[in-house]
Order: structure tokens, then sequence, then C-alpha cells
């Protein structure tokens, strides 16, 4: 349970955008499209975006399948949004000299 309202804080209430088939005005659409064939046979799509903000791969595919995904659903979700570069990235502290 402390897991789920972790990721529930993490997710802050659509980050990014509520997940949705269709655009809403000029607002971006928000998912992954699986257009091109689905997750087996289809590119990975950059465009990809995800409500929760993950810090890299491997939480990513990890969470999906917490979540309930299956590892080839994860697998391809998570490359998306890696060829997207949506992972957050650890701002880096420089000692000072």
């Amino acid at each position: 349970m402390a897991r789920i309202a972790a990721l529930e804080k993490r997710a802050s209430s659509c980050n990014g955008g509520c997940q949705t088939s269709f655009r809403r005005g000029k607002d971006p659409w928000v998912g992954c499209s699986e257009s091109g064939g689905g997750q087996t046979d289809a590119p990975f799509s950059p465009t990809c975006t995800d409500t929760i903000t993950h810090k890299n791969y491997v939480d990513c595919v990890e969470t999906k399948v917490f979540l309930g995904d299956y590892r080839n659903r994860a697998y391809w979700i998570c490359s998306s949004l890696s060829a997207g570069n949506k992972f957050q990235v650890a701002e880096l502290k420089r000692s000072k000299r």
C-alpha cells in the first residue's frame, strides 16, 4: 500500500496531462500511439507521454509491471518514453573548487 501511495504522489494528478484518446482544443494528446501495429511490431513512439514521472528506464518497467501491465507492453512503453527523452534527469551538483 505504501508503494501505491508513493506512486499516486508521483503521478501528481495527471502529471503532464491525463491520458485520453482524443485531443482537447490545443492541448496535446497524452498517451502512446499504437497505430503502427501495437507493442510487438510497432516502432517506438517518441511522442509517448505518461502520467507518472519515472526516474529511468528500469524504474519505468518496474512500475508498469507492478501496476499490472504485462512485460512486453511495459518494455514498449518505457522504450518509447526513453526515445522521447521523457525520463527525469537528476540535477548534477558540482563541487565548489
